[in-house]
């Protein structure tokens, strides 16, 4: 009963509509509306720039960071299978949040900051894997790809046993399948790449858009 109470309420914190909460409160706009109609932090970063992306980005990663957090500080005999679905449904609520008709973000920054609750190690290095993904390619999705192809490794190798460490392969599908569209973009030629979006000024939109 507990790891279902554990997945719902991840799911729940997961679920907080971070992009839009900032567009409407901040700005006045609705982020689905504008740039890629993503709802995460690099949308935000295309539609209002890199410092609101960053913000965006940050307040996303705690709550998956929180979430893990919480659950130890609530739980007083939580187990590691409790946290690995947990950290997952964080991400499965960014990407399917229930307050906005299930149409949420990539849910990126939200499992980084549920592997950062989990294992800080295992996180940096998923860190340094994306960072090098996007130095060298210029985007995001193929460094995300490779982030959840080798995060279940990682785990095994830093000891955990992989009863615990597979419980990330229905999260990992999950991710690899919503970037396979940015590949997609990006073999197209059709996908601009990050140092063009942080670089290129934004209009802001008009009030109430």
């Amino acid at each position: 009963m507990e790891i279902i109470l554990s997945a719902i309420f991840a799911y729940l914190v997961g679920s907080i509509p971070t992009a839009y909460l900032i567009g409407r409160l901040l700005y006045g706009f609705d982020i689905r509306k504008h740039g890629t109609g993503n709802m995460g932090a690099s949308n935000m970063v295309v539609v209002k720039g890199w410092k609101i992306g960053i913000l965006t980005g940050a307040i996303d990663f705690m709550k998956g960071m929180g979430t893990i957090l919480i659950i130890k500080g609530v739980s007083s005999h939580w187990t590691y299978q409790m946290l690995f679905i947990a950290a997952s449904f964080a991400a499965i609520g960014h990407m399917y949040p229930i307050f906005l008709k299930f149409r949420g973000g990539k849910g990126t920054a939200t499992l980084a900051g549920g592997l950062m609750g989990l294992d800080y190690q295992v996180a940096l290095i998923c860190m340094v894997i994306l960072l090098i993904f996007i130095a060298i390619t210029d985007y995001a999705a193929p460094g995300v790809i490779a982030v959840s192809t080798v995060m279940i490794f990682l785990f095994r190798i830093f000891g955990y046993r992989w009863g615990i460490s597979l419980l990330l392969i229905p999260i990992a599908v999950i991710m690899i399948a919503r970037n396979l569209e940015n590949i997609q973009r990006i073999l197209r030629g059709e996908e601009p790449g990050l140092r063009a979006h942080i670089r290129k000024k934004k209009r802001a939109p008009q009030k109430g858009a």
